[in-house]
C-alpha cells in the first residue's frame, strides 16, 4: 500500500492521549438522540501514569534533540496550535464516534467513561484496550461491562446515531500476569509497559454502519511517516465536536524514549497540546482527505497513551504512543469479535 505525505515542515510537540469517560443509556440501533452533556458527566483523568524504571524520569536523553531536528521536528518558540474541528458528515470523521461506557464506583455510581472508536467493518468498532480494561488503574479487574455502553456515531453537540454493544474483546496481549500483585515494583512496571504494545480492542454492535467503514493497514512499518490523530478530547469543547491533530510518525526505538525504546510502539509527534483525554481509541489516519479513495483515510493505529511523570507533567510533550497493528494479532481478534466474541 502506498501513502503520500504533506511536505516536511517545522513541527513541534503535542499531547497526552487518554481515556476520559462518560455515559449514555443504551438506545435502539439507528436512533438519533441527545446524550447528556459530556461536560457534566465525563470522568476525565490524566491517563496513564506509565511506569518508569526506579530512579529514572523517562525524559528524553539530550541526544534526542538532534535526532528530532533531523526529522524536522522542532520545539516551537510560539504558542502551540490548537486542534482543528472535523466535519462529521465527511470522511474520515463520518466513521468515527464517541464510545460511552458506564464505570460506576463506590464513591460515584454515575461515573461514565468516554473514549473514541471507529467502524472498521459494518458492525465492528476498533478502540483502545484501556477504554474497556484500565490496566494501570486496575490491573486485574473487575472492569466495566462494555455491553452496557453505547457508541454514538458522528457524535456532535450532544447528539449522534446510537448503537448498542453486543460484545467486546481486548487484544489478548493487553493483560498482566496473574501473579501481578505479588511482583516487586520493577516487575510490575515491566509488565504494564509490555502490555501497552497490545493496547487495542474491538466491539461488536447491533446493526450496521450507515456511513461505511474506515480502511486500515497492518504490518505497515516503513510506509507511513505522517498521520492525523482523530477523536473527542474532553478539554476541547467538552468533547462536543470531533477533532484532528497532525504529527510525524515513527517508532519508539528510533530515539531514546526511556523504558519504551525497546518496545514495539508507534509514536506521533506534533504541534497540538490540547487534544488529550478522550482521544484514546481514536484512529491515526494517513492521507486524510474528504475525497474517498482506496489510498485515502487509512487507519494505521489508535491512540493509546502519553507518558506522564510523577509530578503530573508530560514526559514527552507532544508525543503520543500507540500499539503497532500486526496481522498476527489483529486478524484473529477481528474474526472472534465478528463471530460474537467467541
Amino acid at each position: 500500500m502506498r501513502f503520500s505525505y504533506p511536505p516536511i515542515a517545522a513541527a513541534c510537540i503535542a499531547i497526552v492521549a487518554g481515556a476520559g469517560v462518560l455515559r449514555a443509556g443504551g438506545a435502539d440501533i439507528g436512533a438519533t438522540g441527545a446524550v447528556p452533556s459530556t461536560a457534566n458527566l465525563a470522568r476525565t483523568f490524566s491517563y496513564p501514569a506509565v511506569p518508569n524504571p526506579p530512579g529514572k524520569s523517562g525524559l528524553i536523553a539530550p541526544s534526542a534533540g538532534t535526532r528530532l531536528a533531523q526529522r524536522g521536528i522542532i520545539t516551537p518558540a510560539v504558542p502551540a496550535a490548537v486542534a482543528t474541528s472535523g466535519n462529521p458528515s465527511q470522511a474520515p470523521y463520518k466513521w468515527v464516534g464517541l464510545l460511552v461506557v458506564p464505570e460506576p464506583t463506590k464513591d460515584n455510581p454515575n461515573s461514565i467513561g468516554l473514549c473514541t472508536a471507529e467502524f472498521i467493518t459494518p458492525s465492528v468498532l476498533l478502540t483502545a484496550g484501556h477504554c474497556l480494561r484500565d490496566l494501570p488503574d486496575n490491573p486485574l479487574g473487575p472492569w466495566p461491562d462494555a455491553t452496557k455502553g453505547t457508541f454514538w456515531l458522528q457524535y456532535q453537540n450532544d447528539s449522534g446515531t446510537t448503537f448498542d454493544i453486543v460484545c467486546a474483546k481486548t487484544n489478548p496481549g493487553w493483560t498482566v500476569p496473574a501473579n501481578y500483585n505479588s511482583m516487586n515494583q520493577q516487575q510490575k512496571n515491566d509488565a504494564l509497559n509490555a502490555a501497552f504494545q497490545h493496547d487495542y480492542a474491538m466491539i461488536l454492535v447491533k446493526g450496521t454502519s450507515p456511513t461505511g467503514v474506515m480502511q486500515y493497514a497492518l504490518d505497515w512499518k516503513g510506509k507511513a511517516s505522517y498521520a492525523y490523530r482523530i477523536g473527542y478530547p474532553g478539554n476541547i469543547l467538552s468533547s462536543a465536536i470531533v477533532q484532528k491533530a497532525p504529527g510525524y510518525v515513527f517508532f519508539s526505538n528510533e530515539i531514546p524514549m526511556g523504558p519504551w525504546s525497546a518496545l514495539n510502539l508507534v509514536v506521533q509527534w506534533g504541534p497540538i497540546t490540547d487534544a488529550t483525554t478522550g482521544m484514546s481509541g481514536g484512529p491515526w489516519v494517513v492521507n486524510l482527505s474528504a475525497t474517498e479513495s482506496t489510498t485515502n483515510n487509512i487507519l494505521i493505529a489508535v491512540t493509546s497513551f502519553g507518558a506522564i511523570q510523577s509530578d503530573g507533567s508530560q514526559a514527552f510533550p507532544g508525543g503520543t504512543f500507540a500499539s503497532y497493528l500486526t496481522a498476527a494479532e489483529f486478524n484473529p481478534l477481528l474474526t472472534s469479535v465478528a463471530n460474537g466474541c467467541k
